[in-house]
Order: C-alpha cells, then sequence, then structure tokens
C-alpha cells in the first residue's frame, strides 16, 4: 500500500454534491507532487544519520625494544659476515625494516639499505625464531675495507601512514672494525704544478696517492702553505691543512676523474699577496692514523 492514499470522485454537472472536477493539468499536478511527497518522507524512513567526521582507529603503536650488533669485529678467512638485530613489539603495523652501513664519518658507504627479516632463516640472514618480533640481517666486512669506526643505522617503515611519512629512523649502533691486515702508511708520489703563475690566476694541481690496504683506506690528501719568508698560511677559520679531491668534479675542485687516485685542488693567489717562492707540503693520511711521507713542491708566482 502506498504512503499516501487518495480519494477522488470526478463528476460533471451535478451540482449540490461535494465533488471535485479534474482537469489533465490538474492530473499532472497532482502526480509530481506525489513523487516529491514521497522522495522526501523515504530517505526519513530508510537512512541512517550519516556521522559529522571519520573516525580511523588504525595507529602505528610498536615499540623499539632494542638492537643487538657487535661492539667490534674482525676480519678473518673463516667469518666475514656481521649480524645484527632489532627488536620491536606490536610489529603487527610494521611493514618493512632495513638497515644501512656506513663509515661513521659518512665517507664510505659499506651497504645502503640491507633488508631486516623476522623469518627464522639463520643461514640466510641469521634470524633464529620466525615471528618473535627480532628483524635480523648479514652484511660483509672484508679485508679490503679499511680499519676504524663504522655505524648501523636502521629504519622502520609501517603499514599505516602513506609515505614517505611511514618511514622512521630507529636507532644506530657504532662498532669497531680490524680487517685482520697490517696496516701500511699511504704513498703520495707524481704531483703535477704548472711552472710558474701570476697573482690573481687560477691554477689546478694535482698528485698521486695509493694505499697498499686498498684506496678506500685513504682518509684524506691535503696540503699546507708557505710563503716565499717562509711562514705558514692559516686561514681566517684557522685552517692550514687544504684539502685535494679525487671526486671528479672538475668546476669545484680540478678533478678529472673520481676515484683514479689523483688528488686536485684548485687555487688562486689573490691581489696584495706577495710574489716570490711558494712552497706546497703535500701528505696523505689513511684511516687507521698513518701519514705518508710528505713531498714538497716550489712555485714561482709572479
Amino acid at each position: 500500500m502506498s504512503i499516501f492514499s487518495f480519494h477522488i470522485k470526478s463528476t460533471l454537472n451535478k451540482p449540490g454534491k461535494h465533488s471535485v472536477i479534474i482537469t489533465s493539468a490538474m492530473k499532472k499536478i497532482l502526480n509530481k507532487n506525489l513523487i516529491f511527497s514521497a522522495l522526501l518522507a523515504f530517505p526519513l524512513l530508510s537512512c541512517d544519520k550519516i556521522p559529522d567526521g571519520i573516525v580511523d582507529l588504525s595507529r602505528v603503536d610498536y615499540k623499539i625494544l632494542g638492537v643487538t650488533a657487535p661492539i667490534g669485529f674482525t676480519y678473518s678467512q673463516n667469518d666475514s659476515a656481521v649480524v645484527t638485530s632489532i627488536q620491536i613489539s606490536n610489529y603487527e603495523t610494521v611493514s618493512n625494516v632495513w638497515c644501512k652501513v656506513t663509515s661513521v664519518d659518512g665517507t664510505l658507504l659499506i651497504k645502503d639499505q640491507i633488508p631486516m627479516y623476522d623469518n627464522g632463516n639463520i643461514a640466510f640472514n641469521g634470524d633464529q625464531t620466525k615471528g618473535d618480533g627480532i628483524y635480523t640481517a648479514k652484511f660483509i666486512m672484508g679485508k679490503l675495507n679499511p680499519n676504524g669506526s663504522y655505524q648501523i643505522e636502521y629504519f622502520i617503515e609501517d603499514n599505516i601512514r602513506p609515505a614517505p611519512e611511514n618511514l622512521v629512523k630507529a636507532g644506530v649502533h657504532i662498532f669497531t672494525f680490524n680487517n685482520g691486515q697490517n696496516n701500511i702508511a699511504p704513498v703520495i708520489s707524481s704531483e703535477n704544478f704548472p711552472h710558474a703563475v701570476n697573482i690573481g690566476q687560477q691554477f689546478t694541481f694535482s698528485v698521486k696517492a695509493v694505499d697498499p690496504n686498498g684506496q678506500s683506506d685513504i682518509d684524506s690528501v691535503y696540503y699546507k702553505l708557505y710563503r716565499p719568508n717562509g711562514t705558514l698560511v692559516i686561514n681566517s677559520q684557522g685552517i692550514s691543512k687544504f684539502m685535494l679531491f679525487d671526486d671528479g668534479n672538475t668546476s669545484v675542485h680540478g678533478d678529472l676523474t673520481a676515484q683514479d687516485g689523483i688528488y686536485s685542488a684548485v687555487l688562486t693567489f689573490p691581489s696584495g699577496q706577495p710574489t716570490g717562492i711558494w712552497r706546497f707540503e703535500l701528505q696523505a693520511r689513511d684511516r687507521g692514523g698513518k701519514y705518508s711521507d710528505p713531498i714538497s713542491h716550489n712555485l714561482l708566482v709572479n
């Protein structure tokens, strides 16, 4: 039965009775009103109230309970893999865990992104028990990696928030590494300078540096500069050792090829500096703290 019910009697030429004469135009109006009234009434009878706001009960609630990694590690032919883990509670909101290994100063990258798993696969990634919230990874520290301090950075991605907001850095662990090799000092040679320069003239110079323990063992190559009267140049920041670079940055450092063992620098003697023979003293230092023998080069400045 319809929500609304009407009884209409139509008569013609019967005065004195209560009657309504319905024309075709009036029928159309009545039909429209009936449909409109039904549409208004329907949602009141069949729809629930829509809440004013959207409530999301999901939240990131995992907690870091701790990390496990060696304080020191020494390379051997039988074992070159470092095992590290991070323990997480309420890990249902965790979608991905990984770590990154670099030297403490950030100049040497061992591995950029190492997946950490809670899969119980000891052989593959060192994890002992599946599903216990302990995520584990292995990475190799080889004999060509320099001695020194390294850091492990731990990262977690959750499955609640959108990227990149769901990525957090969860912790850092520092350890020392011994590659098991005798540390030998680096050697520098083959310095390359112009014969002479003028005041205000920009020029490039370079030196070759090698390390028997591997090029990655070289920490820095630098020069000291002495004026014609023999005094050491110290800049306004109190620096007397000026770096040469092996980064392939020709425009800034004058270096042609990155990581080829040739270290370069760009220099200009500004107006007001004395002319005469300036002395460059060049030296290299490795990550183990050993220094090469210094070499000197005299440059005529006009």
